[in-house]
């Protein structure tokens, strides 16, 4: 081996997440960089090998550790070095020693456990978080097994019977044609405690790794022309999840009064939230018309990509019919696609959109063609500093709404003293359209 290559090992084994503290910008762009890198070295046959022959088998191993609970064993005892006999005997039931050597075997190759000898691992960080009920992680593997990963196989075949054209049918889509009942996405998350487990879980795990949109926005100048009297409410949650968006602002403003930060989604969802007594958590479907009147703004995550425009319009005007112009935003924290150059997450979310919903990530054009066609404009786009999504503000448009039938001063619906917590068995969607925070 040359001295060349050796210091060009050298410096890549050096690299580790600690170097990079908690600047979480310069560890993603070496991790974009790493990845141009084997993109360079790999040999065009390598990179598919990897695709067809890698990537199936290690994901298979991976989920059969999940099934047998081996990880969450693992982790549950501290990790810790373990031979292969006393990982088989951790499985429920006890796996045949040579079948989990061999796939042990893999994911060693593979970075996910490390070999320390003949027969004997140790955990890595992802392997343990993989066990660790608390990252999610595992939610996210068994959300792949359960839909993502069947969808996108089916992918080419519904694209081919379709004739290649862009899928924008959000009950005939890939999904419904590749699920075993003919359901959509979300109609398979409501018959499936299972699927709707895992999803809920992913979503947590993915808007945690996300930037706080509040710190993103500084939500402060929203503050300080408020009018939170007569239970009028500050930051509406539109399709929150399980509420780390809403908690985001009463962390920031731990001074607000009860009731006027509002958590909306489907009962399902609200009844699993765990949220501050201050935070109004209620079940709404948001293509009903929005009850939560003269806010002084209104907060969507990650929900329009889940939908096609028609969808997504209908969505925003039921939004925009409760602001009051002049006063009330629209903060939508989504992915803006770039002209060139779209990084990988950006991408694989896109894809992935129109494999599972017929829906689409968007560009600034788009963006700004889908809010003005609901009375909307954008006032500006404020990028993450991890480059993967944008708080996009908007604000009702100048011909876009009757503000005559409330104002900001003082006249409220009375929303946050008259909804409370005990609504989370209110109205699902009757058909399979069921909805939460999406991607």
């Amino acid at each position: 081996m040359s001295a060349q290559t050796q210091g060009i090992i050298k410096a890549l084994d050096a690299v580790h997440p600690e170097l990079f503290g908690d600047n979480e910008v310069e560890r993603l762009q070496v991790r974009a960089a790493a990845r141009r890198l084997l993109a360079r070295v790999e040999s065009p046959y390598e990179r598919a090998w990897g695709f067809c022959f890698e990537h199936p088998v290690v994901f298979a191993a991976l989920q059969t550790c999940i099934d047998v609970g081996l990880w969450k064993a693992w982790t549950g005892i501290g990790g810790g070095e373990k031979t292969i006999d006393q990982l088989a005997k951790m499985s429920t039931p006890t796996m045949d020693t040579n079948l989990l050597r061999r796939l042990f075997r893999l994911l060693a190759a593979f970075n996910v456990v490390e070999e320390t000898g003949e027969g004997e691992f140790k955990p890595t960080p992802f392997s343990h978080a993989i066990g660790d009920e608390s990252t999610k992680v595992r939610a996210s593997l068994q959300a792949a097994t359960n839909q993502y990963i069947s969808a996108g196989h089916n992918l080419p075949a519904y694209l081919a019977k379709i004739s290649y054209q862009e899928p924008t049918d959000v009950n005939e889509n890939n999904h419904t044609n590749s699920d075993p009942d003919g359901l959509t996405f979300f109609g398979r998350l409501q018959k499936s405690p299972a699927c709707f487990e895992a999803f809920t879980g992913h979503m947590e795990a993915w808007t945690t790794w996300k930037t706080p949109w509040t710190k993103v926005y500084d939500t402060t100048q929203l503050l300080e022309s408020a009018n939170l009297i007569n239970g009028s409410p500050f930051v509406v949650d539109v399709g929150g999840n399980t509420g780390i968006d809403i908690t985001h602002v009463l962390n920031k403003h731990p001074e607000l009064p009860a009731g006027s930060l509002v958590l909306q989604d489907l009962p399902e969802i609200i009844s699993t939230a765990q949220v501050d007594k201050k935070i109004t958590a209620v079940a709404h479907d948001f293509f009903l018309p929005q009850p939560a009147k003269g806010s002084r703004a209104y907060f969507m995550h990650a929900v329009l990509h889940d939908w096609p425009d028609e969808k997504a319009k209908q969505l925003l005007v039921n939004t925009r019919d409760a602001m009051v112009k002049g006063y009330s935003k629209l903060f939508v924290y989504d992915i803006v696609l770039p002209p060139t150059g779209a990084s990988i997450s950006q991408t694989t979310m896109d894809v992935n959109m129109m494999s599972l919903l017929s829906a689409s990530e968007r560009t600034q054009e788009m963006w700004t063609s889908l809010l003005s066609s609901a009375g909307l404009k954008v006032v500006k786009f404020w990028p993450d500093p991890q480059q993967y999504e944008m708080v996009i503000e908007a604000e009702v448009a100048d011909d876009g709404h009757d503000e005559s039938n409330f104002h900001a001063n003082g006249h409220s619906n009375g929303y946050a003293n008259g909804h409370t917590n005990g609504q989370i068995n209110g109205r699902t969607n009757g058909n399979s359209d069921g909805h939460s925070n999406g991607h």
